[in-house]
């Protein structure tokens, strides 16, 4: 059970990495960020400040210009969410492109100074180049994106979870069928020792009771005598050097005399 436990949290913690990773990467670049590779061509769209906008009314400049970097307008279309007009076009760079930063801008006549779209075209020399300049760290060691690995983490994170969740609490309930609760945690103090463990829902008065301890292997280890329960759970004193640890158990049910 805590090995699916430790399993369950460390599949979180890289799906948590993965996550941290993207968002810090996407921050780095932006989405107004085109990169691409020679002889790649990538989509790009975005919203349109007129409401039926015709090809003619459609700009765009790249800057430096040059035959080998050019966008290509493939229409317009409704967004899917508010039903506004929005555009649809690709960048091409050809198998020849000089790799370098260059400037796309996306203006509609008659429309306001500000409502023209800037985009950073980035042409990078090779895969192994852009690849050595990517601010994630995922894809600059393994080249795989941080989206799917942080997905699949995530699943297996919670599934492990579950699991661990559902096995705990039967076989919490099985050691209460059995009168006896596990040990959690201890604590050494100057003079003894302090272990804690669930109470199972049993609301007798405890102060100054003696419990047997036993060893996750069944071996009796020593008694222990309850000090306080508070909010279901029970603070037992031993002697200082009993072996006592997370994992042994406690029988509440048959109380020593």
């Amino acid at each position: 059970m805590r090995f699916c436990g430790r399993v369950s949290a460390v599949f979180v913690a890289a799906a948590v990495f993965c996550l941290i990773d993207g968002l810090y990467s996407s921050v780095r670049v932006g989405s107004e960020v085109l990169e691409l590779l020679p002889g790649q061509t990538l989509m790009v769209s975005g919203p349109s400040p007129l409401k039926n906008p015709l090809n003619s009314d459609f700009s765009a400049r790249i800057t430096p210009p040059g035959e080998d970097v050019r966008f290509i307008l493939e229409g317009f279309f409704a967004s899917y969410w508010f039903g506004s007009a929005m555009w649809r076009g690709a960048v091409r760079a050809d198998a020849g492109a000089e790799p370098g930063r260059r400037e796309l801008l996306i203006r509609f006549r008659g429309a306001p100074a500000k409502s023209a779209q800037k985009f950073l075209v980035h042409v990078w020399e090779s895969e192994s180049v852009k690849r050595a300049e990517d601010p994630s760290v995922l894809r600059r060691l393994t080249g795989v994106t941080p989206a799917m690995p942080g997905i699949a983490c995530g699943v297996a994170g919670l599934l492990f979870g579950a699991f661990t969740f559902f096995w705990g609490r039967r076989y919490l309930k099985n050691l209460s069928g059995f009168g006896c609760s596990e040990v959690f945690r201890t604590d050494i103090t100057e003079n003894e020792r302090r272990v804690f463990c669930l109470a199972n829902d049993r609301k007798s008065r405890w102060e100054g009771v003696s419990c047997r301890i036993f060893s996750p292997e069944g071996e009796e280890i020593g008694q222990a005598v309850a000090q306080k329960a508070d909010k279901g759970i029970l603070e037992f004193s031993m002697p200082k050097d009993a072996p006592v640890s997370a994992g042994c158990l406690v029988e509440l049910r048959r109380r020593a005399k």
